[in-house]
């Protein structure tokens, strides 16, 4: 029975392993902790195999002992030729267990506190003196979801839109030193691929995050190589039989200035043995043709926007602020401790992506010591000293300016204008479209200015041309412009009240009551406003009046 037996449970275990290897696709590197759980897999597989030889020997053994008329042997143990490969194997997975638990604990924060803190360098900087000021032109007004929104809407003008998708991935890069956020076409079922693998995808979307403006991109070639693809033509599974001993992340994709598709490779190695991974370069592979090439992180071409990660960015700057002073500092008197706020975002300058996020105390209130921005290719980290408040802070009172309406604040940007910082916040509705913009002072986060226009909000506080943003509020909305409704009348009614701190005057005119919310905005005539005056305004949502004027 061995010598039938033995050579199918060896084939078996090697189709086993090579199904698995192709289905989570390790790293064949001793340094990945991937590679080391896929060789107890493979252990545990041999000791199931081993065991299964060992019970047919016993079950042959016993036969063979059998007395006639009576039952087998219970007492027949097992062959010492499985016991010393069984008790090789137990003790090999009970050797990796022991040592990961140990690596992974033995340099963990705990002992290395210091060397985790020391990871990233971090330039000091003024904000007034050295934070650039933000260049209209490139101004990200839209998120995700926002730009999601707007690129969905082209999918209908494609050849075969029932066999594709639009991806969910909306990747924010610079094209040209523009921001825009991509996203390729994916197949949409299985079946889908089968009935279009060899044409390949054709098209990818951008969406500008300035202008709003989407456009369905057709490329010259197609491209073979994708999220979407099957078997080897997937882009994890390709890049992994090429590189079987690189450790690198998830293929993200991104655009040249020239529009080519590619996907972007991190490779990472660790810091402290198997522990606590960091990039190291990046494997750059062309979704047309194939081709791939890594590069050192120094060497990464300067299109390439996204090499670190959001979540890699954050921990080591958390790292760098957290355990200057050792470990046992942040657990009792916690002297000198600071962290990165709840929230961040990303902002271009130049040609190049950048993460920003605030730094606060370990006691976590509503004020910023400053702003951390980190470049997205290099991870050069620059913290700008600025009292101020934090993005949180800026969303809820950017909310509660517009209460009434009950729109929802998405993550601000920080942007710049005339020298002072400022968050800029995208309001949106409950159907997610982005129905206004507000500007909060970061440093006074009750100043808060709103305007359904974002060319007339941002011209209320920078001397530059807002031109380039004619149109954006519109784009953004996804809805078609609608013509402004001028209201003309004479007051026949006035009264007022007090709405969380503002007020509110109610003007009764030709049977319609119009309101007007007070702010600095406002004319310095509306508190002597009475009876008979004529007046103006723009008509917006329940019946508020914007623009208002008396005549």
């Amino acid at each position: 029975m061995k010598r039938r037996f033995t050579p199918v449970l060896i084939l078996l275990w090697l189709v086993v392993m090579a199904v698995s290897y192709l289905f989570f696709l390790p790293a064949l590197n001793p340094l990945d902790v991937g590679f080391w759980f896929f060789v107890i897999e493979g252990l545990t597989l041999a000791t199931f195999a081993v065991s299964l030889l060992a019970f047919g020997e016993t079950i042959k053994r016993a036969s063979s002992q059998k007395v006639p008329g009576s039952r087998l042997r219970k007492d027949v143990s097992i062959s010492s030729t499985y016991k010393k490969p069984l008790l090789y194997i137990l003790s090999g997975i009970a050797t990796i267990l022991v040592l990961l638990v140990g690596l992974n604990f033995f340099n963990s924060r705990i002992f290395r506190a210091k060397s985790y803190a020391n990871v990233i360098k971090v330039t000091e900087a003024d904000f007034t003196k050295d934070f650039p000021e933000t260049d209209i032109s490139k101004l990200a007004l839209l998120d995700r979801s926002s730009a999601k929104k707007i690129g969905d809407t082209y999918l209908g003008t494609i050849d075969k839109v029932s066999q594709f998708g639009i991806s969910d991935d909306y990747r924010q890069i610079t094209i040209g030193k523009q921001p825009y956020r991509v996203s390729p076409l994916e197949y949409k079922n299985f079946w889908k691929w089968v009935s279009n693998r060899k044409e390949g995808i054709g098209y990818y979307v951008k969406v500008n995050q300035t202008t709003g403006k989407a456009e369905l991109v057709k490329l010259s070639q197609p491209m073979k190589y994708s999220d979407s693809e099957y078997f080897f033509r997937d882009t994890l599974r390709y890049l992994r039989l090429k590189y079987p001993t690189t450790i690198f992340g998830e293929p993200s994709f991104e655009v040249d200035d020239e529009g080519n598709p590619y996907y972007v490779a991190t490779t990472y190695k660790p810091k402290f043995l198997l522990s606590s991974k960091d990039p190291d370069g990046a494997i750059l592979l062309n979704a047309v043709t194939g081709e791939t090439k890594r590069y050192a992180l120094n060497d990464v071409p300067k299109w390439v926007d996204r090499v670190f990660s959001a979540s890699n960015v954050i921990s080591r700057v958390d790292d760098y602020y957290t355990y200057q002073k050792g470990f046992w500092n942040t657990v009792f008197s916690q002297t000198g401790v600071k962290k990165t706020t709840d929230s961040y975002n990303y902002i271009s300058i130049g040609s190049d992506i950048y993460l920003y996020t605030g730094i606060t105390s370990a006691t976590a209130d509503s004020s910023n010591l400053g702003f951390i921005l980190v470049n997205m290719r290099t991870r050069q980290v620059t913290n700008y000293k600025l009292a101020s408040a934090t993005e949180s802070a800026a969303q809820e009172s950017a909310e509660g300016e517009v209460q009434e309406k009950k729109y929802t604040a998405t993550a601000p940007s920080l942007v710049k204008l005339s020298g002072k910082a400022y968050y800029l916040v995208s309001l949106k509705d409950d159907a997610g479209l982005i129905k206004s913009y507000a500007l909060v002072d970061a440093e006074d986060y009750q100043q808060v200015t709103v305007d359904n226009d974002i060319e007339d909000l941002i011209a209320q506080f920078t001397d530059s041309d807002t031109s380039v943003l004619s149109g954006a509020s519109n784009n953004a909305s996804g809805e078609k412009k609608k013509e402004a409704t001028i209201i003309q009348g004479t007051v026949e009614q006035l009264a007022s009240q007090m709405i969380s701190g503002s007020t509110v005057y109610y003007i009764s005119s030709s049977g319609q009551i119009y309101k007007v919310k007070a702010s600095d905005e406002t004319t310095d005539a509306l508190p002597f406003l009475k009876v008979g005056d004529s007046f103006s305004g723009q008509l917006e949502e329940n019946h508020y009046l914007s623009h208002f004027k008396v005549e």
